[in-house]
């Protein structure tokens, strides 16, 4: 058996089991606020994660995987904005019985979102998404690796809580995410509080939260998680910026906590 073959019957089934661990790693940009009619953003990111599988057994190892991140968004109207998310990414998986990697897609997803109230101070909007699995689940979802499709229906809602002397926001995200396989269904949620000190910066806090419905099937994943995202932005312009910072799983049942460093260009056209 070669080394591909080697990788595919053992350590590919032991990273179908680590898929849930990267659960979040790869949060949505989500957004109550609609895009303008044809305007594009683009949110390119490089992201690298780690998690040490030791703590509960000396013989599982390290898990670690470096992906590509590219997010879509486009004002298809002024009230509807349609996007996705495309990740190819390698994986590595070191334990007692050797080092296993593989590349390719993780995860395909498309969403559409409509915005059914907007003014100067708050913004709400619900979203549906689907999303199938490709062949490569380094960092997919449980459901993604699983062989099945997720469709989860959403909804969302901002607030600018201040503007002077400096911009303060928040906005939240819930959504429940069906998954057509063997993995529970699960209750999304996401939360964002930023700080604009002026037109260049802009600091974010994130969490980001999974909680299984613990309806899976006899080998379905069921997994929660819990993580926290501190980022900051530098906008050179109303085009281009960049993301930087790291998320943290602060609790976790059925996975083992780690940790995402990741780096980000956006652009809007």
């Amino acid at each position: 058996m070669g080394r591909g073959e080697a990788f595919r019957s053992v350590g590919g089934r032991i990273l179908s089991a680590l898929a849930a661990i990267a659960a979040l790693m790869n949060a949505a940009h989500a957004s109550p606020w609609a895009r303008f009619e044809g305007e594009l953003l683009v949110i390119s990111s490089t992201k690298y994660f780690q998690t040490d599988l030791s703590t509960d057994d000396p013989a599982s190892g390290a898990f670690e995987s470096l992906d590509s991140d590219t997010h879509l968004e486009f004002g298809l109207t002024e009230d509807i904005t349609i996007g996705g998310k495309v990740i190819y990414g390698t994986s590595w998986l070191t334990n007692s019985a050797g080092s296993f990697s593989d590349s390719g897609f993780s995860e395909v997803e498309g969403f559409v979102q409509y915005q059914f109230t907007r003014d100067i101070r708050q913004a709400a909007s619900v979203k549906l998404t689907a999303g199938k699995p490709a062949i490569f689940q380094s960092g997919a979802r449980p459901t993604l690796g699983g062989g099945g499709a997720d469709i989860e229906l959403g909804a969302l809602y901002g607030r600018n809580i201040l503007f002077e002397p400096v911009k303060i926001f928040a906005a939240g995200e819930i959504g429940l995410r069906k998954r057509i396989g063997d993995a529970a269904d699960v209750v999304r949620s996401q939360g964002t509080f930023g700080v604009e000190p002026d037109k260049h910066w802009v600091f974010l806090f994130e969490t980001f939260s999974v909680t299984s419905l613990k309806n899976e099937n006899d080998g379905g994943d069921d997994y929660d998680i819990v993580k926290i995202q501190p980022s900051v932005i530098y906008r050179f312009n109303r085009r281009w910026a960049i993301q930087a910072g790291m998320t943290e799983d602060i609790e976790t049942r059925n996975v083992s906590p780690g940790r995402t460093y990741f780096l980000g260009l956006w652009s809007a056209f």
